[in-house]
């Protein structure tokens, strides 16, 4: 089971993601979850939905051919860098 921690909800509060108002809700604020085409875990439940919905508004995320298809924008990739230590290979 997944919880999340009082830093990390400081974090995703700092970066623009209301997590008291995710708590409590229809679905789990953090699940397990694996991806169903590259088979990797990934953030899931309320908390990886807000969080793609701030990278949506941000202009760091942008859909594909299909919605379940996205894509990261150069900007997402400066992002994702400098709110969460991630590198994202081109």
């Amino acid at each position: 089971m997944y919880q999340l921690t009082p830093e990390g909800a400081g974090r995703f509060t700092a970066f623009g993601v209301d997590v008291d108002a995710l708590v409590p809700g229809r679905r789990p604020l953090v699940r397990h979850c694996v991806d169903w085409s590259e088979r990797r875990h990934h953030l899931a439940g309320a908390l990886g939905a807000a969080v793609a919905a701030r990278f949506f508004d941000l202009g760091w995320l942008r859909y594909g051919a299909s919605p379940r298809v996205v894509h990261l924008t150069d900007a997402g990739r400066g992002g994702a860098r400098d709110a969460f230590a991630i590198e994202v290979a081109d």
